[in-house]
C-alpha cells in the first residue's frame, strides 16, 4: 500500500474516531481520542517497544520451531469470538510475553517457588505456562475467556518438552477471570497486561477476598512490554498489595494478609 494511501487511510480513521468521541463525550471524549492516539505514536516507551517487535518475533517463532508449538504472533479477539464490553477489558488482542522479561521478572519474587503454584490470568496460546514450567512451581495454572486460544495452549501444554523443564503439572482453563477461584494454595499470579484497569481491580480484589479467606502467601507479578506506567494506578489504588519489586516493565506485589479489598 502506497505511504500515501495509508496516510489518508489513518486521517479518515481518526476522523471517525473523533465524531464518535463527540457524539458520546463531547469535547472531554475527543481530548481523550487524541491524547490516546498521540501516545501510541510518539511516545518514547512506544516507539521503543516498535522498535523491538520484530526481533521478538523472531525470538518467538525461533521458540515455537524448537518445541513444535503454536505461541507467536498477535491474534484480534475479535477474531477469536470475544465482543463487545469483552473485547475492551481484555484489551483487543494477545500476544506472547518475551521470554527475558517474564524470566526477569520470576526472579524478582523473595521466596522459593517450589512450594508455589503459578496461576497466568489471561493466558491466551499459554506462551507464559511453558516458561513458567522452567521454574519449580508445584503446578502451572492458566485462566483464558476464548476459547479458541485456551484450546491452542492446551495443545501447546500437550506438546511441549524441554529438557530444563522443571514443572509437569499444567493446565489451561476456559474461565472469565472473574469468576476463576483462585485454589487455596500459596500463589504467584502473573498478569501479562491482559485486562483494562476495571478488571484488572476486580481480579486482585477477588484475591485479596481469597487471601483473606486462606490466609497464605499469594505474589502479583504484572508485567508490560512497553511501560508498566500504563497501569499503575490499577494497582497503586489497590489497598491490600506490597510492592516487592519494581521495573519498567514488571512489577511484583504481595497481597498483604488481612487487608481490605
Amino acid at each position: 500500500m502506497p505511504p500515501s494511501t495509508r496516510l489518508v487511510l489513518r486521517a479518515r480513521d481518526a476522523a471517525r474516531a473523533c465524531r464518535d468521541a463527540w457524539s458520546t463525550g463531547g469535547a472531554p471524549g475527543v481530548a481523550h481520542v487524541v491524547a490516546d492516539a498521540a501516545y501510541w505514536r510518539f511516545h518514547p516507551r512506544v516507539r521503543r517497544w516498535r522498535a523491538e517487535l520484530s526481533r521478538q518475533q523472531e525470538l518467538d517463532e525461533a521458540f515455537d520451531r524448537r518445541f513444535g508449538v503454536d505461541t507467536a504472533g498477535e491474534v484480534a479477539l475479535s477474531a477469536v469470538g470475544i465482543a463487545g464490553p469483552d473485547l475492551q477489558r481484555g484489551h483487543a488482542v494477545y500476544r506472547p510475553v518475551w521470554t527475558h522479561v517474564f524470566h526477569e521478572a520470576m526472579g524478582s519474587l523473595p521466596v522459593f517457588l517450589e512450594r508455589f503454584t503459578f496461576v497466568d490470568y489471561g493466558s491466551g496460546k499459554g506462551k507464559a505456562l511453558l516458561l513458567a514450567s522452567e521454574h519449580p512451581f508445584q503446578e502451572v495454572i492458566g485462566v483464558e475467556f476464548a476459547r479458541p486460544l485456551q484450546e491452542i495452549a492446551a495443545r501447546n501444554l500437550r506438546l511441549y518438552a524441554s529438557p530444563s523443564q522443571r514443572c509437569r503439572l499444567l493446565r489451561s482453563e476456559c474461565d472469565d477471570a472473574l469468576h476463576f477461584v483462585p485454589p487455596p494454595r500459596p500463589l504467584v499470579c502473573f498478569f501479562f497486561n491482559p485486562f483494562d484497569d476495571a478488571t484488572t481491580d476486580a481480579v486482585i480484589a477477588r484475591l485479596a477476598d481469597s487471601v483473606r479467606r486462606d490466609p497464605r502467601d499469594v505474589f502479583v507479578v504484572y508485567c508490560n512490554m512497553r511501560d508498566v506506567k500504563e497501569h499503575w494506578p490499577a494497582f497503586r489504588r489497590r489497598d491490600g498489595l506490597e510492592l516487592v519489586a519494581e521495573h519498567s516493565r514488571y512489577l511484583t506485589f504481595r497481597v498483604v494478609v488481612g487487608a481490605r479489598g
